[in-house]
């Protein structure tokens, strides 16, 4: 396909966003709902290293560990503290769908969560409309031409939102960025608004963020609950 030259500078100067930032780690909310459940809401703590190591410790709402979700890299971990339950599987391509019920992996959860867009190295970017109240829009399609992602830049073409679609034009999910905060110098989101096709919604507040901080290994591979 022939390329789109302001596409393509326009995609290179969003891979640039937060360049520097590789670790992290924070505090803050996680509130999962769809159609069919009661809206459940944790305080959390969050550390992660790109491209695929990152660790999630959910508390429960009247105190006490309830959950943790981690990838090492090569293992995805789930430890379930009020059942003591302990699962342990490949990393495979690093999908977080069993725990949060969307098409979401590790790698592109922490892009977001250091506010940078997941981009499909495959796909052709397109520009699709001409600045209008200062925000523009660029797609992402496939050799056939259909679009498979659309991504909503603001002012200083910063990420606010984008859309995923399946091979018939389904949307499959969508993201928005809610609000900013600056951490040393990096511009990172507030809220991270994810929703799935299925009505599933995860939201994430994040609070207290510290970038760049050293994480040992170990944090990253979880060990089953002690008796």
């Amino acid at each position: 396909m022939p390329r789109d030259l302001e596409a393509d500078q326009l995609i290179a100067t969003i891979k640039q966003t937060n360049n520097g930032l590789v670790r992290f780690k924070c505090v803050g909310k996680i509130t999962i709902s769809n159609p069919e459940n009661p809206i459940q809401s944790y305080r959390m703590a969050i550390a992660g290293r790109l491209n695929d190591h990152l660790r999630i410790d959910l508390f429960a709402p009247f105190g006490g560990a309830a959950g943790t979700v981690a990838s090492d890299g090569r293992h995805l971990f789930l430890v379930l503290h009020a059942s003591r339950d302990y699962f342990k599987k490949r990393f495979g391509n690093g999908s977080l769908r069993r725990f949060v019920k969307m098409d979401v992996t590790v790698g592109d959860l922490l892009e977001l969560l250091v506010g940078r867009m997941p981009l499909d190295e495959e796909l052709v970017p397109r520009i699709t409309s001409g600045k209008v109240s200062d925000s523009r829009d660029v797609c992402l399609v496939n050799r056939w031409g259909r679009t498979r992602q659309w991504i909503t830049l603001g002012a200083n073409d910063r990420p606010l939102s984008a859309k995923w679609f399946d091979d018939q034009g389904r949307q499959v999910l969508s993201f928005v960025f809610g609000d900013w905060q600056v951490i040393d110098g990096f511009d990172i989101p507030v809220r991270i608004d994810l929703t799935a096709a299925s009505g599933q919604t995860v939201s994430i507040r994040l609070d207290r963020y510290e970038a760049n901080v050293p994480l040992d290994d170990g944090l990253f591979a979880p060990p089953p609950i002690s008796s």
